[in-house]
C-alpha cells in the first residue's frame, strides 16, 4: 500500500501488482495493465515507485505453453550466512545436472521430442517451439475399445511419458502387466496384443510391422496386423536353457546389464539371437535373509576357472511353425568362446555377424555367415598388448565397407576396412580415446565423435574426414566435459557442457557456427546456501614418467599453518576414471568430510586414469600391483605439503574401490585406516568372463593371482579397517567378505563390520553414508 500510495500510477481493476529484481536490476514493484494486440494480451508495466511505463512488456500466451519451473533464487533480504555441510545436507548435496531429461532427436534433425509439464512435445529447436506429440485425448480414443483396460489403467498410460514407439512413432507399445496393448497416436483403434502377464525386452521390426519379446526364456514375436503370436524358440525356459536373454555373466560382463539377446534384421524378416546353455556352469545361492524362514536365490555364475555357458547363434525368420537354424562355429569351441557382439551386415539380403573371442579375450575375430551352415567367414583379427575389448558397433558404409574402433595402438581410435574385411587404413591416430562416433556425412566425407583429445579427463567433440584423415578438428571448447546429442542430419547439435567450476549448461548449437540458444543455465540456488571447501585439480608424476590426475578438495576454513588428515578415495578400476573435467565431484562426500576438517584427496591410478589402453595394461595379470604402487606415490607427493598429517591417511571405495582399500591396507603401511565397500577380496572369488579379462586363467598365472589377494594377505593388515557388504549382493558375492573376515580373526586382527541384510551390489541405504562418515572421523581423529 505505501509503494502504491507513492506511485503516480492509480490501480484499476484488471491490472497486477508484481515483486521483482528485473527488468531494472533493483528491487520494484509493477503494475500491469493489459492491452490487447493481435488475438494476444500485451501488460504493460508501470514502475510504482517511478510512475513511468517500463520498456519491457510481457506477453500473455493465447494457449499452453510447456516450461520448466523451479524455485527462485531467494531475494537478498531473506538470503542467510553460508553454512558448512553436515551428513545431514547429503541429499541435496551432489551438484545438480541438467533438469532437462532426455531429449530425442527426430529424423528431420530440427525438431526433438521432450518431456515437460509430465506430457511428451515435439520442440522445434530454433525456436523452442512446442506442440503435443503424444496426446492424452488421442491415446484414450484409442485405447478405449481394447478389452480389459479399465479407467485406473487408462490413466496410467495417458499419464506416461516414456514409449516404446514403432520407427516412425505412429504406434504404442505399452506392457500393462497383464498382457501387451498397442495404440496409435492418431486415436485410431488400438487392440490387445497377447494376454499372458510376463514379458521382456519388447521391440518392434524396423518396419513397425511386428514385434517380438521374450518370456521364459523363449523368443516370441506378434503380428500387428492381425495380432497373432508365434512363439519362435521352444526349449527356453526349462532347466538352464535361455534364447534371447543373457544368462547372470553376459548381462553383467558383456551386454552392459542389458539382458536383450536378440537383434532385428534390418529388412524385419529375421532376429538373431544368442542361445545359452548353463547345464555346466556352477550354481552359487546367496540368500534373502528378510523372510522368516530365508530365501535362498540361486544363480548360475562362472567363477574364475569354471565352466562358462555354452553359446551358439541362432536367426529365426519370422512367422509361424518356423524353426531357428544356428550358425556353424567351426573352429571354435563353445566351451572355451565368448560371442562379445551380435548384428547384421546390410544389404540386399542381410547378413549375420558376430565378435567371436577366446576365453581369456586376448583376441577378437570379426565373423560373418553368409551361408549359417558355412563355416563362418572371418574378415579380420584383432590383438593388443594385453587383452581386446569390445570393438562397438560397426559403421557400414554404402559401398559394404565399413568403420570400426580399436586399441590395438594402445589408444581407441577409429579404423576403415573394405567389405571384404582388408584394412584400407586408420582415420585416426593420436594420445587419445574415442568415446563415441555420432555421425557419418558419406557424401562430405565428414565423421563426427566424442573423444578425450584434450585432456584425458574430458570429452571433447571433433570432426574429422573419411577422405583427409588430417583434417582433425576440435569443435567445442576445452577443458570441459561435452555430453553431445547430434541430430541425424543437418547442423543442429545439443551441447550438454560442464567444467570444475560450472554446472552443466545446456546449449543449442550450429556445426562450426555459433550458438542458437541457451537451452538451460541450470541455476544451483539451494547450493548458495552452503559454504564450500576450496576445489582444486592436480597432477602427480611418478618415478618412472606417468602423469596421474587427482583433485583435493580442502576444508572451508583451511588453514597452511594447522595439521590435516588425508582421506583418499577411489575406485582404480581398468578404464574407469573417477577424476574428470565435470562440475558433478564439486559436491557430494568430499564436501561434507572436508567441512569436518578433513583433505579429501580423489586419485586415479594409471589403470584407470583414461589415458588410453597403454596405461590400463600395466594392470594386466597383477591387478592392484600397480593401482597401489600409484596410490603411494600419491601419498607420498601430497606428504610434502606441510599441512599433511601422513599418520592420518584412509582410504576407502566400493566393489573395485573396496578391493584396493582391502589391498592397500594388507600390502602397505602408507594407510592408517581404509573402508572396503563390497570389495572381491581374491580374485579366484570373482566371475570368469571380467577377471579372466584381465588375470588370463589361474593355472597360468599362479603368481599373479597370489600376488592379487587380499584373502592371503590378511595377516599383513595395517590400520583400521571396515568391511561393509550386502548380504544379497549377487555380483560381488559376500562370500568375500566373510572369507577375508574368518582369515582376520584367525590371525588375531581387529577390525570392523556394517552388514545391509537386504542389499545387493549396490548399497542404496542411506546408512551406508553415515556409518563410512562416522568411521572416518573416528580414524582421522576428528571424533573419539
Amino acid at each position: 500500500e505505501t509503494t502504491l500510495a507513492k506511485s503516480k500510477t492509480v490501480a484499476q481493476p484488471g491490472m497486477f501488482l508484481v515483486r521483482t529484481t528485473q527488468p531494472l536490476g533493483r528491487l520494484a514493484a509493477y503494475l500491469l495493465e493489459p492491452q490487447s494486440e493481435d488475438g494476444l494480451t500485451t501488460w504493460n508495466a508501470f514502475d510504482t515507485a517511478l510512475g513511468v511505463k517500463s520498456p519491457f512488456p510481457v506477453v500473455r500466451l493465447p494457449k499452453q505453453v510447456p516450461l520448466f519451473t523451479g524455485a527462485p533464487r531467494p531475494l537478498t533480504e531473506d538470503r542467510l550466512a553460508k553454512k558448512k555441510f553436515t551428513i545431514e545436507q547429503a541429499a541435496p548435496l551432489r551438484v545438480p545436472a541438467s533438469g532437462l531429461g532426455d531429449l530425442t532427436w527426430l529424423p528431420d534433425g530440427d525438431h526433438w521430442l521432450q518431456v515437460k509439464e509430465g506430457k511428451l512435445w515435439k520442440v522445434a529447436a530454433r525456436s523452442g517451439k512446442a506442440e503435443l506429440f503424444v496426446d492424452p485425448e488421442n491415446l484414450k480414443k484409442s485405447l478405449a475399445g481394447v478389452a480389459g483396460i479399465d479407467a485406473k489403467a487408462l490413466a496410467l498410460f495417458t499419464k506416461g511419458t516414456r514409449f516404446t514407439f514403432d520407427e516412425d512413432r505412429s504406434k504404442i507399445l505399452f506392457d500393462t502387466g497383464s498382457g501387451l496393448v498397442l495404440a496409435y497416436r492418431d486415436g485410431s483403434r488400438g487392440l490387445r496384443l497377447d494376454g499372458e502377464k510376463i514379458h521382456e525386452f519388447e521391440t518392434f521390426s524396423p518396419d513397425g510391422k511386428r514385434i517380438a519379446f521374450v518370456r521364459n526364456g523363449n523368443i516370441f514375436g506378434i503380428d500387428v496386423a492381425t495380432a497373432k503370436v508365434a512363439q519362435l524358440t521352444t526349449d527356453g525356459g526349462t532347466g538352464d536353457i535361455l534364447n534371447g536373454r543373457g544368462d547372470w555373466v553376459y548381462e553383467e560382463e558383456i551386454f552392459n546389464r542389458n539382458g536383450a539377446a536378440y537383434w532385428w534384421s534390418p529388412d524385419s524378416t529375421a532376429i538373431a539371437f544368442l542361445r545359452f546353455d548353463d547345464k555346466p556352469v556352477p550354481k552359487f545361492t546367496v540368500l534373502d535373509g528378510s523372510t522368516p524362514r530365508g530365501t535362498p536365490q540361486t544363480i548360475s555364475y562362472p567363477k574364475v576357472g569354471d565352466p562358462n555357458p555354452l553359446v551358439s547363434l541362432g536367426v529365426v525368420k519370422l512367422g509361424e511353425n518356423v524353426k531357428p537354424l544356428f550358425a556353424n562355429l567351426e573352429g571354435y569351441k563353445a566351451d572355451v568362446t565368448v560371442i562379445a557382439r551380435v548384428g547384421w551386415v546390410p544389404g540386399k539380403t542381410p547378413v549375420p555377424f558376430a565378435y567371436l573371442q577366446n576365453r581369456e579375450q586376448t583376441w577378437l575375430d570379426f565373423a560373418t555367415w553368409p551361408d549359417l551352415a558355412a563355416k563362418p567367414k572371418v574378415l579380420f583379427r584383432d590383438t593388443t598388448k594385453a587383452w581386446v575389448e569390445d570393438l562397438g558397433e560397426p559403421h557400414w558404409l554404402k559401398d559394404g565397407s565399413f568403420l570400426i574402433l580399436s586399441e590395438r595402438s594402445g589408444w581407441k581410435q577409429l579404423y576403415h576396412y573394405a567389405a571384404d574385411g582388408k584394412l584400407n587404413g586408420a582415420i585416426t591416430a593420436g594420445s587419445f580415446d574415442i568415446k563415441s562416433i555420432d555421425r557419418i556425412d558419406e557424401g562430405s566425407g565428414d565423421i563426427y565423435f566424442t573423444a578425450n583429445a584434450s585432456s584425458p579427463t574430458g570429452v571433447d567433440f571433433l570432426m574429422t574426414n573419411l577422405r583427409d584423415p588430417s583434417a582433425l578438428t576440435i569443435l567445442t571448447q576445452t577443458g570441459s566435459t561435452h555430453s553431445i546429442s547430434l541430430a541425424p542430419k543437418g547442423a543442429f547439435y545439443i551441447n550438454r557442457q560442464s567444467n570444475d567450476a560450472t554446472p552443466v549448461q545446456t546449449v543449442l548449437r550450429e556445426l562450426v557456427r555459433k550458438p542458437v540458444r541457451v537451452l538451460d543455465n541450470n541455476p544451483s540456488y539451494d547450493l548458495e546456501k552452503f559454504l564450500f571447501g576450496k576445489y582444486e585439480r592436480v597432477k602427480i608424476d611418478t618415478p618412472d614418467g606417468f602423469t596421474m590426475d587427482a583433485a583435493i578438495t580442502y576444508p572451508p576454513d583451511f588453514h597452511e599453518s594447522n595439521r590435516y588428515p588425508i582421506w583418499i578415495l577411489t575406485y582404480a578400476g581398468p578404464h574407469a576414471p573417477t577424476v574428470k573435467d565435470g562440475a558433478g565431484t564439486r559436491g557430494g562426500f568430499e564436501q561434507i568430510l572436508a567441512a569436518q576438517g578433513i583433505v579429501v584427496f580423489r586419485v586415479d591410478p594409471r589403470s584407470a586414469s583414461g589415458q588410453g589402453a597403454q596405461s590400463a595394461w600395466t594392470c594386466f595379470k597383477q591387478l592392484g600391483v600397480q593401482e597401489l604402487k600409484d596410490l603411494e606415490t600419491a601419498v607420498d607427493w601430497i606428504g610434502k605439503n606441510p599441512w599433511a598429517d601422513t599418520t592420518r591417511v584412509g582410504l576407502s571405495g566400493h566393489s573395485y574401490g573396496g578391493y584396493m582399500a582391502g589391498y592397500a591396507l594388507t600390502h602397505s603401511k602408507k594407510f592408517s585406516a581404509g573402508i572396503a565397500g563390497a570389495p572381491v577380496t581374491d580374485w579366484s572369488l570373482y566371475d570368469s568372463i571380467y577377471t579372466e579379462r584381465y588375470m588370463g586363467l589361474p593355472k597360468e598365472n599362479a603368481a599373479g593371482y597370489e600376488k592379487s589377494s587380499v584373502l592371503k594377505a590378511a595377516a599383513n593388515l595395517h590400520g583400521k579397517l571396515l568391511i561393509v557388504h550386502g548380504l544379497v549382493d549377487d555380483n560381488v558375492h559376500a562370500q568375500n567378505s566373510l572369507k577375508f573376515i574368518d582369515a582376520l580373526q584367525k590371525a588375531n586382527k581387529d577390525f570392523d563390520v556394517m552388514v545391509y541384510p537386504t542389499a545387493r551390489h549396490p548399497i542404496l541405504s542411506p546408512h551406508y553414508q553415515r556409518s563410512q562418515y562416522r568411521f572416518i572421523l573416528r580414524t582421522s581423529g576428528i571424533e573419539k
